[in-house]
């Protein structure tokens, strides 16, 4: 599975969200974006297709109903399918390297590095 940039955005926000979200939250939440109701929802629905996320529940808001979506697969999970996608075309990438940087990098921004 490979998401776009806008779908990659939308996954960041409902990532770092410790609780699903409707669209509205989204558009909220979305600091360097002004996403339109429309546009997310056409996001949405590819995210849905895509498998990257459920629709949990729906919330009443002001006399109508909202969509609440939570995302499936986990941060980790989209990594791992991406280098698998590589993988399967040839580029080859050798996982301890890609770990033990990563880890790296994650423990330099703790540190403030």
């Amino acid at each position: 599975m490979k998401l776009t940039g806008k779908e990659t955005e939308v996954m960041t926000v409902l990532w770092k969200s410790k609780t699903p979200l409707t669209t509205s939250e989204i558009i909220e939440i979305s600091p360097n974006r002004t996403w339109h109701e429309g546009s997310i929802f056409v996001i949405m629905q590819r995210l849905l297709k895509k498998g990257a996320i459920t629709l949990e529940s729906y919330r009443p808001t002001g006399g109508k109903h909202a969509r609440v979506y939570k995302p499936i697969i986990t941060t980790e999970d989209y990594a791992m399918r991406f280098i698998e996608d590589l993988d399967k075309k040839g580029i080859d990438i050798d996982a301890l390297i890609l770990a033990e940087r990563l880890t790296k990098s994650k423990e330099g921004k703790r540190n403030g590095d």
